[in-house]
Parts: C-alpha cells; sequence; structure tokens
C-alpha cells in the first residue's frame, strides 16, 4: 500500500483560514483549517491514499456548505436553487444531498417559508397576475399546489383586477395625455408583462377611458 508523509504545513497568504500540505516536501493541495482540525492532520503523519481520498472529499463538502451559506447570505433560496447553484459549481451529488438534507433540518432551507418572503417583496415592488407569480415559483422549483397556495395567500382580499387597477394608478395617471391608441397599447403591453389576462385588460381599459373622460 503507497503511503505518504506530511512534511510541511503551511498557511497560505491570501486565505490565512486555508493551509497548504507538502507530502514527501512537495505540495500536495490545499485544506480549510477546519478539515485540518477535524483529521487531526501534523507534520510527520503518514497518509495512505484512501485517507488522502476522505480528506479531499472532506474538503469538498467543507467548501460546498460555505458556498450554500454564501448564497443565503444574499438572500432566502428554495431547495431547488441550492441544489442548481451547486451543481453548476461541480460538487458531488453526495455531498449536495447531505447539505441540503442537513439545511431543510435545521431549517436554513424552506420552500414555505422561501415563497411566502418572494411573493411579499413581489407584491410590494413588482405585482404581477396569479399566474405569473406561479409560474416565477415554480421556475425555481417550488411545487405548485404550494405555489398556488402561498399567491393566494399574498393576495390577501385584493382581487386581481383591483392589483391590476392599482398598476395602471400608478404608472399612467393621465390617460387622455397624447394618443389615445398608443396610450392604450402602453397599458395593454404593460399588463401583458405582468401577467394578466386579457379579459382583466379590456375592462381596465375601458374604465380608465371611461375615467379619464369624466374629468375632461
Amino acid at each position: 500500500m503507497t503511503t505518504f508523509h506530511i512534511t510541511s504545513i503551511e498557511p497560505q497568504k491570501k486565505y490565512p483560514h486555508r493551509r497548504n500540505i507538502y507530502l514527501d516536501n512537495a505540495f500536495a493541495f490545499g485544506l480549510d483549517e477546519e478539515v485540518v482540525l477535524k483529521h487531526h492532520l501534523h507534520v510527520g503523519d503518514t497518509l495512505s491514499e484512501a485517507t488522502i481520498q476522505h480528506v479531499l472529499m472532506e474538503e469538498e463538502a467543507v467548501r460546498a456548505k460555505k458556498k450554500a451559506l454564501s448564497l443565503l447570505s444574499y438572500r432566502a433560496r428554495s431547495v431547488e436553487e441550492i441544489r442548481d447553484r451547486l451543481n453548476q459549481k461541480g460538487y458531488d451529488d453526495r455531498i449536495v444531498n447531505s447539505i441540503v438534507e442537513d439545511f431543510l433540518r435545521v431549517g436554513l432551507l424552506n420552500d414555505e417559508s422561501f415563497a411566502s418572503a418572494y411573493i411579499q417583496t413581489r407584491m410590494i415592488q413588482r405585482p404581477a397576475s396569479k399566474r405569473l407569480l406561479i409560474q416565477e415559483l415554480k421556475k425555481k422549483g417550488v411545487k405548485e399546489s404550494m405555489a398556488a397556495r402561498v399567491v393566494t395567500e399574498g393576495y390577501g382580499e385584493k382581487s386581481e383586477i383591483e392589483v391590476a387597477k392599482s398598476l395602471i394608478e400608478l404608472r399612467f395617471k393621465r390617460f387622455r395625455r397624447g394618443d389615445r391608441l398608443k396610450n392604450k397599447k402602453k397599458i395593454s403591453d404593460f399588463l401583458i408583462r405582468r401577467g394578466f389576462d386579457w379579459d382583466i385588460i379590456n375592462e381596465l381599459l375601458r374604465w380608465k377611458e371611461e375615467s379619464d373622460s369624466e374629468i375632461t
């Protein structure tokens, strides 16, 4: 069985929390200090090839976990988002699955909480139709049944037509100004981008035209 000897363990200059490991007087690999401490690595230790592979797998797990925590520090994520980002980085599937399971267990990942926060923010910043919001959550890996329930809760007592009406009132305060046909197209295009159906759009166009006519 081939064995190797640790001849030096040195801190990295740019990353003090990482260590350069030298085997038989030659640089072998870098490790997070957490991995070094966990495996009690010291100068003079003898490592088998199997031990080295185990240590390197542990190193990958630490890096993957830190990447996942970094992603969550920016904003909440769905389970699928975390899986996708870690997979894109090339981390082993076993490690990704383990991290997801650990994060679900301690509450760092929770699709329902993520979906609720996402919809709450969207309804404040960029309200849209229920259909579009459900589609957005599904793209992020949230189950359709959960997405539909969370979006309905996010709407509260408001109807889609009430939400669309508030958007028009904010964005197009004076529909009677300028070319009427162009203004109608601007409104309909805007509402289409927000996912509203044509029956709602046509009803709001009639309402806007009538309400502006009253103040003309």
